[in-house]
């Protein structure tokens, strides 16, 4: 596999996390990633080395908060995003921002466990009581069992998650006017309980180049349990 724009010796791959991930998520990923690319986790506000800073009203707020920062780091290399599920509608809302003001596009786009933003989700959790909400995102896997199991931990996650399932929950787009001029590949788990590969199929209405569509074993959260497959596709997409 290899992009649209032939081979590449190297780039920047920008990872955005799921709902209530931070930077962390992602660093690990460094060990088994191709030394030719540079792996950079964006962090949001709220979490990680940003916890004391306050949530994003909306995902576009957390947009414009990112995008800058993202476009200050491209440099001469070239850049690649990925993003795991909330972090895929980042990525969609994004490349709104990247169009609007002409900026550099990205070479590949990666967007794994969520279907397209036009597909609306009619379950919403995050306005849900505590014990309810958590027993919702605990079913969708993902969340460590040192945080599931630990009261104190899970009091410090609540907000942090609530505010990211707002905002995805909230979130309503339309298919982009412009499609996108780059290859993307679409990652999903096999028993992923969020999508649907008929509703994963729909985001080859979104690029006017190749949209290639992974399967992995697992479910929504396949990327932590299939790690090493996921990183040797990247590795083989992005450089031949």
């Amino acid at each position: 596999m290899g992009t649209s724009n032939g081979s590449l010796d190297g780039m920047k791959l920008f990872c955005l996390p799921y709902a209530g991930g931070s930077a962390t998520v992602f660093t690990k990923w460094k060990r088994e990633l191709d030394s030719r690319i540079e792996l950079i986790p964006v962090e949001l506000a709220g979490r990680g080395r940003r916890f004391v800073e306050p949530f994003y009203p909306s995902l576009h707020d957390g947009v414009m908060d990112i995008s800058t920062a993202i476009m200050d780091q491209i440099g001469d290399k070239g850049y690649s995003l990925f993003g795991h599920s909330m972090g895929t509608l980042y990525i969609c809302e994004l490349m709104k921002q990247i169009q609007a003001n002409g900026w550099e596009k990205p070479r590949h786009l990666f967007l794994s466990g969520m279907h397209p933003p036009h597909i609306h989700d009619k379950k919403k959790i995050h306005h849900l009581p505590d014990d309810e909400f958590w027993q919702e995102v605990i079913r969708l896997g993902g969340t460590p069992k040192q945080v599931s199991e630990n009261k104190e931990l899970m009091e410090i996650f609540t907000p942090v998650l609530r505010s990211d399932y707002k905002n995805v929950e909230s979130y309503i787009t339309e298919a982009p006017q412009e499609k996108w001029d780059m290859d993307i590949t679409v990652l999903v788990g096999d028993e992923d309980e969020i999508t649907s590969i008929g509703d994963i199929r729909q985001w080859k209405e979104y690029t006017t180049q190749s949209c290639s569509i992974v399967t992995f074993q697992g479910g929504h959260f396949f990327i932590n349990e299939e790690e090493k497959k996921v990183i040797d596709l990247i590795n083989r997409t992005l450089i031949a």
